[in-house]
């Protein structure tokens, strides 16, 4: 059984039927708003944004669901909302503020969040930060949409490492494999033409020197 967000809210998705069952409507007042990434803690909280499709309205809100689908609203006020990721001892969380091109972080205390502030910000020129991840060593691997590669950043919001790619729309990333050093990176071939981008869509996979942690399960 998979959970999944939807536009609709959070499913349970059974891929032995091939059946979705919405478990929790999320939004139903803002009809163009629909989840985006997420991430689980050691608690097995899913903590989640939601955006405006339209990519207009600052209507996305940053949630926190706790295993017995209580939802708890922590943030709100933004238009496209990515990442989250949280470090290993359950003591920050970071979260992206796509237009506005900037990575906050703030201080977690179970399923409570403070000290909201920018912990990294891409340059005008640049593109958008994405969906990010984190490794053991608590550093963040941001993805940049429209920038065509992957930042590797330390704790302190220092650039340690840029790996590029051959086409322009990264979204996400990932470690997994049987050691947790293969960083999956995802791509997107919106408004692309791929007879001229064939990359656009792709999804990567890099063997790394790093590792990340696997996941904690909701619930």
């Amino acid at each position: 059984m998979f959970l999944v967000g939807t536009e609709d809210g959070v499913e349970e998705y059974d891929h032995l039927e091939n059946k979705f069952e919405l478990k929790l409507s999320i939004e139903s007042d803002f009809p163009n708003n629909r989840l985006n990434d997420a991430k689980i803690d050691k608690n097995g909280n899913l903590w989640f944004g939601t955006m405006d499709d339209t990519e207009k309205e600052t209507s996305g809100s940053f949630y926190c669901l706790r295993p017995n689908y209580e939802l708890i609203k922590v943030d709100d006020s933004y238009t496209v909302t990515n990442g989250p990721a949280i470090t290993h001892d359950d003591k920050k969380l970071y979260h992206v503020s796509s237009l506005h091109k900037k990575v906050f972080c703030f201080e977690k205390n179970n399923e409570k969040l403070s000290n909201k502030r920018i912990f990294f910000e891409l340059d005008q020129n640049d593109g958008y930060p994405d969906g990010l991840t984190i490794d053991e060593d608590n550093f963040i691997w941001l993805a940049v949409w429209g920038g065509a590669k992957i930042i590797r950043i330390s704790p302190d919001g220092e650039v340690d490492k840029i790996i590029k790619f051959p086409t322009s729309q990264i979204t996400s990333c990932v470690f997994g494999g049987s050691e947790m050093n293969i960083l999956f990176v995802t791509s997107a071939s919106v408004g692309k033409n791929i007879d001229e981008d064939v990359h656009a869509g792709n999804l990567f996979s890099i063997t790394t020197n790093k590792k990340g942690v696997p996941s904690p399960h909701f619930g």
